[in-house]
């Protein structure tokens, strides 16, 4: 089957508004405030624009490894919450935000290792040429929804069903993806420089960092539920042959 853009679009948009109540309160305590957070507290590094290969690499592995219990604890926190919010979206399930909360935590060690696994695909494509990266990436986007929605308990048996689905479909989920990604990343530098002159002018060009990252969390938290939902309606169509669409 091949993909169709308008249709996994106008599903991702049914989901979020037939599970809003679930997946808002879910992703405002799992997705917006760990974002806030780490905005907030956590500052990025320090760049002139004028750095070669060997000083990005000095600069970022200083910043990561000052940094190291911050962005894993932020990752996980997100990881668990995006899960959760799977468990939300998919149609087999119809319960309470705190039931699709113990469910993620049921299947978090599986989704944890079935990523890994995929990662030892993803990672060499991506230091080699990236766009194979990429790809496989997109072969194996489905895990999280395949699990959430069959509760598949063997990490090996994710990967398989996430790349069966996703035949001759890896290119057309990479690009539809990269579409939603290049439009939020354009949203988020926009309202940022935009709330960064705003609450410049207010404050006399003081500024006040807490505002510019709470609307930059809030947008980036708001593009991501809405990847999560392409993603979701991606499964929903290319499994529709052995179950309802939404």
């Amino acid at each position: 089957m091949k993909l169709d853009y308008m249709q996994c679009w106008n599903g991702a948009m049914a989901l979020l508004g037939a599970h809003k109540e679930a997946v808002f309160a879910i992703a405002g305590v799992f997705l917006f405030l760990p974002t806030l957070l780490f905005a907030q507290y956590v500052a990025p590094p320090l760049l002139s624009g004028e750095e070669d290969a060997n000083a990005l690499f000095t600069v970022y592995s200083a910043y990561f490894s000052d940094n190291a219990f911050a962005i894993l604890a932020s990752n996980l926190v997100m990881g668990f919450g995006g899960l959760a919010i799977y468990f939300a979206l998919v149609p087999t399930r119809s319960h309470t935000v705190a039931e699709n909360l113990l469910a993620a935590l049921k299947f978090l060690v599986i989704y944890l290792l079935a990523n890994l696994l995929s990662g030892l695909f993803v990672l060499p494509g991506l230091m080699l040429f990236i766009l194979p990266g990429l790809y496989l990436s997109c072969r194996f986007v489905l895990i999280p929804v395949i699990l959430a929605d069959q509760q598949e308990r063997s990490p090996v048996e994710l990967l398989k069903r996430s790349w069966s689905l996703t035949r001759n479909n890896g290119f057309a989920i990479l690009f539809f993806l990269l579409i939603i990604m290049v439009v939020g990343a354009i949203a988020i530098n926009v309202l940022e420089a935009v709330t960064g002159i705003v609450v410049g002018l207010a404050t006399g060009g003081e500024g006040w960092p807490l505002i510019v990252n709470l609307v930059a969390s809030l947008v980036e938290t708001v593009f991501q539920l809405i990847i999560y939902a392409a993603i979701a309606s991606i499964y929903l169509q290319l499994s529709a042959p052995r179950q309802s669409a939404v």
